[in-house]
């Protein structure tokens, strides 16, 4: 019988121990694929939501949400698949939440020792105030008011805000997706964000997002920055070792608050220069905002946009600064030329609740050839005007309604229905319609319903409604007991 030495029995304890270890890491992936493939979330059609790059998403119909067994979300339509990553966020305007997936930490007035945590599956009215870290260096802010601190943005219910490794932020929602290029703060009904410092202050309490879950950010206040002679200082005593890294050769560039820098072309200088491949993440590449042609706001409202711009044409150069408008369908729209004596352009005209795609260009002559080039691009969607309906008073023979306003947009026309399933089998369908002249600079509209015969429940909605001749779908509905 053969017998097996020291070192034999070494080598087979080793083989035994690798296996048993395969075999636990297998099993546990086995039982996490299966428990992952029976979890499923039905989402509302409507709902909005992204995926992993940012892309906006909107349901044409009531879809799935599943998880992979490397824990990153994936939304099934119809036949469509999309990658939503580690987080899936979505948005529901129909029911006014916001319904999120996966790991967040809440940030609360107690600071950085006091965070809720939330996974799996989270939902959040969007009439609350809440300011959820996602990941480094990525924000969730929910509050029915969202707006910068110089008012370039105004929006509401949700923003999503992922800074990049100097500080500059990308603003998303469904209403604007824009890049910001110098420090910019949120203000929101209950707190105030400072995005490239990453510090939030709740009821006068600082708090530094970075000491939650850390931070990758390497954004320095302009008054921390080391002076001109610290950096030829430094910059001579690394040559050696990162040839091309000297600070004069870095011209960095902020074009505006909230936009987009110009690209090579004319007399801009848009693109960062020296040898530094690793620009995301040079500090030196934001030294100074300088002269450039840049988008500074991108503002939508109702039928138009307002965009506030700064053209740097010192030697005459340009023969015209443009922006392009597209629908969702890449149809374009119109043209607007911008005049360089002025900062402020409106789009006008436009469709309510449309998101629409502005490309900015420039064109100028090298060396005697016309040159079209585009600066920046941005994608918002045109608001609607709010419009709710109540009612005030329900007798045996009459109810009687308020249809609700926005002061600020004077509506073509308007209709008020009712509709009531009779106990014998039949329906009551009564409309009132309000004209221009009746709806031009009202805050509210009443109206009644008279009748003989009604149903247990009556149903009353806002249809047809117009603005500047065009239609806008608008969902104000309000259910009541009539008997």
């Amino acid at each position: 019988m053969r017998k097996y030495d020291k070192r034999n029995k070494i080598y087979f304890g080793i083989v035994l121990v690798a296996s048993l270890i395969l075999i636990i890491i297998f099993s546990f992936f086995i039982a996490k694929v299966i428990k992952n493939g029976k979890i499923e979330y039905f989402i509302d059609e409507g709902s909005i939501l992204y995926d992993k790059d940012k892309n906006l998403i909107k349901l044409d119909t009531e879809s799935v949400l599943k998880i992979k067994w490397n824990d990153e979300y994936y939304l099934m339509e119809d036949k469509n698949m999309y990658l939503l990553g580690t987080n899936g966020i979505i948005y529901n305007p129909s029911k006014d939440i916001m319904q999120l997936y996966g790991k967040y930490y809440e940030v609360t007035s107690g600071g950085e020792d006091n965070v809720v945590v939330y996974e799996d599956e989270t939902v959040v009215r969007t009439t609350e105030s809440k300011f959820l870290k996602i990941a480094d260096r990525k924000y969730l802010i929910i509050d029915p008011v969202i707006k910068t601190e110089n008012s370039s943005l105004n929006t509401k219910n949700y923003l999503i805000v992922e800074l990049d490794k100097i500080g500059n932020a990308t603003l998303i929602n469904n209403e604007v997706n824009l890049k910001t290029f110098e420090p910019t703060t949120i203000i929101t009904s209950n707190f105030t964000f400072d995005i490239a410092n990453e510090q939030l202050t709740i009821s006068d309490q600082i708090i530094d997002l970075k000491k939650i879950i850390g931070s990758t950010n390497q954004y320095v206040k302009p008054e921390d920055k080391p002076s001109d002679d610290e950096n030829n200082n430094s910059s001579s005593n690394n040559q050696g070792n990162n040839s091309g890294n000297n600070s004069e050769n870095n011209q960095g560039n902020a074009g505006g608050n909230i936009g987009g820098n110009t690209s090579e072309g004319g007399n801009n200088q848009g693109q960062t220069g020296g040898n530094n491949n690793d620009n995301d993440e040079n500090i030196d590449d934001i030294i100074d905002k300088t002269k450039t042609t840049s988008i500074i706001s991108v503002n939508p409202s109702v039928g138009n946009i307002s965009i506030d711009y700064v053209i740097y044409d010192p030697l005459n150069e340009y023969e015209s600064v443009f922006v392009e408008v597209r629908d969702n369908n890449n149809t374009l729209v119109s043209v607007g030329y911008f005049d360089k004596m002025n900062t402020n352009f409106i789009i006008t005209g436009l469709k309510a609740n449309i998101t629409y795609n502005l490309t900015f260009k420039y064109v100028y002559y090298r060396e005697g050839v016309r040159v079209e080039e585009k600066f920046d691009e941005a994608s918002v969607t045109v608001g609607k005007p709010s419009i709710s309906l109540r009612v005030d008073k329900i007798t045996s023979k009459a109810i009687y309604y308020t249809v609700l306003l926005d002061k600020d947009y004077s509506l073509d026309t308007l209709t008020v229905n009712l509709i009531s399933d009779l106990e014998s089998g039949g329906q009551v369908n009564y409309s009132n319609t309000f004209d221009s002249n009746t709806l031009a600079n009202k805050e509210s509209v009443s109206g009644s319903f008279s009748y003989s015969d009604i149903g247990q429940f009556a149903t009353l909605y806002v249809n047809n409604v117009k603005f500047s001749g065009y239609p806008i779908d608008i969902d104000a509905k309000y259910k009541v007991v009539m008997k």
